[in-house]
Order: structure tokens, then C-alpha cells, then sequence
């Protein structure tokens, strides 16, 4: 691996043609390698070495800028990265009552360059920012059909994520937040084609969408608790369903009984999924099957940890 490391970045430093096969010929890995990322289980390990595997990727796509591989692998990263880290720490922040987050600014920032990644992964496969904006819903899903295919799920549900967090975090304008429709029609495209892609995506944003949106535009905490349910029974090792459900209907609506109901689910499965007791040297977790799901419950513990932390300001004594 070393030695391939090598001789791509010595092809970076040769003439341009060499280097754009040299990239090319590495993009393939450079994507398979991106979906073995949520098998990282250590929130501050992935915090800290996140930045330069991105930065790295960059590095390859800055020389090769019609390389929709690296844009897709880039949108997803970034997406990913802001998520975990720095809309988990801007989380914290808010429980903190903290004001100008640092942590929040950070989000934005880098949901806003995973957004431009997948933007202009979009514009290479005939897509624009004007369809995105402009075409009718039927009309949009007509042209997702003709350009787009499975090798696009990752980078259009990633660019979706992207989108939809960036309006979640900036609610104070107006324009972005008149958004939404369209960004659904981005999560409604791949959800539809691909409805179980990274094991849960999908189920998570159908019962965010429910639970954040308005009452006066359709939005119902009650269906999104029902569908957070029907996921943790497809999903039932996927933690961070269960802190979401925490997050966006028992918190604003001060459900204390049914916190403390799923409180003590999570801490029993963290402890089964951390699975720190090695005596007989054997992973014998219940979650070992499902490491794929390390990262999302990476995040899922650190959240929580700030729930409870925060837990008597939050529903009271």
C-alpha cells in the first residue's frame, strides 16, 4: 500500500496525462475505501484523522477536476465529517446555551464544500444547479432517471445530506429553507432506488423530515416517532436511530418518561456494542456482525453522553 501511495504521488509530479491516469487509475480504490468508513468505532480517532484523509483526496482532486469519482468520494467525506464531528459538537454547543458556536460555523463550512463537491459531480453527469432549483418535481425525476444510475446513489444521497443540513443549521434564512422541496426530491430519488443504502440513511431522514418540519406544512412528531420505531426494528443495532428520535421528538417535546425509556436501552447497548471485556481475547458483541454501523454509533454515544449530561436543563427534575 505504501508503495502504491508512492508511486501516485510521484505520478502528481510527472507530466499531466500521467498524472490524471495515476489518479484515475487509483479513484476505484479511493471510492470502496470511503464505505468502509463507518467502521470506525472511536468518535476522537475519527475527529482527528478525518481531515487529512480528506485533505489528501483533495490534493488528487484538484489535479484530475473532471474526476466525478473523487467529487463523489469528496461530497460524501465532507458530508460525513461535518456531521460527526462539528454538527456533534455544534449540538453540545446549543445544549451548552453557547453563544456564535465555533463548532456550528465549522458545520457550515464544510457541509458547504461537501454541497460544492456533489454540485459539480452533478453538472459533469447533466444535472445543473438550475434543474436542481427550477424543474418540477416530475419533471426533475425524469431527468434523475435518464442521467443518473447506481453508481450515483452515494454521491447525490451525500450531496442530499449535505444540502439538508446546511438549511437545518441556518433556519434564520429564508431563502435556503424554501429549499426543502428540492432537497427531498434528491433524498425521494435515491431512497427510492436504493432504500436500504448505508443501512438507515434513508429511514433517518424520512423521520427527521417528519419531526422538523412545521405542523402548518404537514410535519407530524407523532408519524415520526412511528417511523423512527419501524426503523430500530429494521435497524436494531444502529444506535444513533434511537438517539434521533431523542433529539427530534422527545426533546422538543420535554418527554422525559420516554427519554428515560430509551436511556436505558442505550446505555445497555453501548456497553454490548463497545464490548470492552476481553477476557477469553474474543469478540463475542452482539454488534461484531455490524461494524459497518461503528461510526454511526460512534456519534450516536457522543450525542447522547451530551443529552444526559444536559439531561435535568432538558425535561426538568
Amino acid at each position: 500500500m505504501r508503495l502504491w501511495t508512492l508511486s501516485l504521488l510521484l505520478g502528481l509530479t510527472s507530466c499531466g496525462s500521467f498524472q490524471r491516469w495515476s489518479i484515475r487509475s487509483a479513484s476505484p480504490m479511493f471510492k470502496e475505501s470511503s464505505h468502509k468508513l463507518t467502521r470506525e468505532g472511536h468518535w476522537e480517532f475519527f475527529k482527528a484523522s478525518a481531515p487529512g484523509n480528506l485533505k489528501f483526496l483533495e490534493l488528487f482532486a484538484q489535479h484530475d477536476p473532471s474526476n466525478i469519482v473523487l467529487q463523489g468520494v469528496l461530497a460524501k467525506g465532507y458530508a460525513g465529517y461535518a456531521f460527526a464531528v462539528h454538527e456533534t459538537l455544534a449540538f453540545g454547543d446549543e445544549l451548552d446555551e453557547k453563544e456564535n458556536s465555533e463548532s456550528k460555523k465549522d458545520a457550515i463550512f464544510f457541509y458547504t464544500r461537501a454541497m460544492d463537491y456533489g454540485l459539480d459531480y452533478l453538472t459533469h453527469k447533466g444535472l445543473t444547479r438550475k434543474d436542481l432549483l427550477s424543474l418540477e418535481d416530475q419533471e426533475l425525476k425524469n431527468k434523475f432517471n435518464s442521467k443518473l444510475d447506481k453508481d450515483d446513489h452515494s454521491a447525490v444521497l451525500y450531496t442530499a445530506q449535505a444540502w439538508a443540513s446546511l438549511i437545518n443549521l441556518q433556519k434564520d434564512n429564508i431563502a435556503l429553507v424554501s429549499q426543502i422541496p428540492k432537497v427531498k426530491n434528491l433524498f425521494d430519488w435515491v431512497c427510492g432506488e436504493n432504500p436500504s443504502i448505508d443501512s438507515g440513511v434513508c429511514d433517518i431522514f424520512k423521520a427527521q423530515y417528519e419531526a422538523t418540519r412545521p405542523r402548518m406544512l404537514g410535519g407530524s412528531p407523532e408519524k415520526a416517532e412511528i417511523l423512527y420505531k419501524e426503523a430500530i426494528i429494521k435497524y436494531p443495532h444502529h444506535l444513533l436511530i434511537r438517539v434521533a428520535l431523542i433529539q427530534t421528538v422527545y426533546m422538543p417535546a420535554f418527554e422525559k418518561e420516554k427519554y428515560e425509556a430509551e436511556a436505558k436501552v442505550l446505555k445497555e447497548e453501548f456497553i454490548k456494542w463497545e464490548n470492552l471485556n476481553r477476557d477469553n481475547l474474543e469478540n463475542t458483541s452482539e454488534y461484531k456482525n455490524d461494524q459497518d454501523l461503528n461510526l454511526f454509533n460512534a456519534i450516536a454515544k457522543k450525542r447522547f453522553e451530551m443529552i444526559e449530561k444536559n439531561k435535568t436543563k432538558i425535561f426538568g427534575e
